[in-house]
């Protein structure tokens, strides 16, 4: 038997509880949301209105299960839904009060 055709054994990995599954998922809506922010000039606002408001969707559920790390650069996942709170309003405003780079 050659080495190229002996299988490859994976390292043990436990199964993700619930609330790892949700952070997993919200850190997935927490990148593309911050590539439309870094490309906002491109980007239609409500593509970032849209991934901010499912990220704290996530994140809130995932921490609700217990989850209280995250592999976002912000830590904790409380943080974490308290900014994009923050940049989901911010872009409430520029869309809604200033009518700004609406679709259409």
């Amino acid at each position: 038997m050659s080495a190229s055709s002996l299988p490859v054994q994976k390292p043990f990995q436990a199964p993700l509880t619930p609330g790892q599954k949700y952070e997993r998922l919200a850190f997935t809506f927490c990148r593309m949301g911050t590539t439309g922010l870094i490309v906002w000039v491109v980007t239609p606002a409500l593509f970032v209105l849209a991934v901010a408001i499912a990220a704290i969707v996530l994140y809130a559920k995932s921490i609700t299960l217990g989850v209280s790390w995250s592999r976002c650069i912000l830590r904790r996942p409380t943080l974490i839904v308290g900014v994009w709170a923050a940049i989901a309003a911010l872009d409430v405003v520029w869309i809604f009060v200033l009518h700004q780079r609406l679709p259409g």
